[in-house]
């Protein structure tokens, strides 16, 4: 980078006769006849670099020419001001998120214990009180909300602080297929068409069966709502890439996701159902975090698709 005066710009019409250029290494190893060149200064008044203009032999630079290489300057300051926000704006996000994700951490143990402990009493003398009675609607309400808050507790412990995976030598086909089985029904009430494409029939990985279920009924269950009541279909499939990953797709042909929220999908405690905790996608990130692989969502041209790879043993 050759220097400027202050934030004018530096005019060699020819570099052999003007005393100035003696300064520059760079004009003489590049043999340049002429050079103009204007500072790049961002708002904070650092120096960010020059533009410059340059002719192998001598030249006389009109005013249109200085003034244009001005102009510029000035759109290549804005660009590098937007981008650095841009990349700011980025980093800050992701601050933020591992600050809710380490918040929920501190509160964990100690929401649990606050309403675990109480929960599990009134569920006790609820039963208690209405022993006599073999059916009665209120107490039955009382304790399915009574079990709702608790599996929510549940939920969010799990967010916060899952489990170690207990691995073992599983069939991953297995798993998908007993999970599609079990979702069927589900399906059936939403008139959701499932089906299931298996590549091989033997694809072992070390897993946590329990928790790769969990996330394939989060993720199943997730493409059934989206697919809609009428004419709705989820295709899963599962593949082998490149020899050393074993890949779930989970498709749905829904409305898919907004791409002004896209971003936030898997956030915790954010979701776009009324009832909905955000709890479900965080959970089954984590979880496969845990086991090494990854977890990716994107939006087709009619519909969404989460696929999830682990690795192969």
């Amino acid at each position: 980078m050759i220097p400027c005066d202050g934030r004018e710009p530096l005019i060699i019409h020819d570099t052999k006769k003007d005393a100035r250029a003696s300064v520059f290494d760079a004009i003489y190893e590049a043999n340049i006849g002429s050079y103009l060149g204007m500072p790049v200064y961002l708002s904070n008044g650092k120096l960010f670099g020059t533009v410059c203009a340059i002719d192998p032999n001598p030249y006389a630079f009109t005013k249109q020419e200085i003034e244009t290489i001005r102009r510029l300057s000035s759109v290549v300051s804005v660009i590098i001001e937007n981008a650095t926000k841009s990349s700011y704006d980025e980093f800050d996000d992701k601050l933020i998120r591992l600050e809710k994700l380490s918040l929920l951490g501190q509160l964990s143990a100690g929401l649990a214990h606050e309403l675990r402990n109480p929960m599990q009493s009134v569920r006790g003398f609820v039963q208690f009180l209405f022993e006599d009675q073999k059916e009665n609607q209120f107490r039955d309400i009382v304790i399915s909300e009574m079990d709702r808050m608790n599996q929510l507790v549940n939920d969010f412990l799990m967010a916060t602080q899952p489990s170690a995976p207990k691995r073992e030598n599983s069939n991953l086909n297995d798993i998908v297929n007993e999970t599609v089985e079990f979702m069927r029904n589900e399906a059936t009430l939403h008139n959701v068409d499932i089906t299931l494409s298996l590549e091989s029939t033997m694809l072992y990985v070390d897993v946590d069966k329990s928790q790769i279920k969990q996330v394939m009924i989060n993720l199943v269950k997730n493409a059934i709502e989206a697919a809609g009541d009428e004419g709705g279909k989820v295709m899963i499939y599962v593949k082998i890439r490149n020899e050393k990953e074993a890949v779930i797709e989970v498709v749905d042909n829904g409305a898919g996701i907004p791409l002004s929220i896209i971003g936030r999908i898997g956030e915790p405690f954010f979701s776009t159902k009324e009832e909905g905790t955000g709890l479900g996608l965080s959970i089954s990130q984590r979880i496969i975090q845990e086991h090494k692989g990854a977890m990716r969502l994107e939006n087709l041209e009619s519909g969404t698709r989460v696929t999830v790879s682990l690795p192969l043993m």
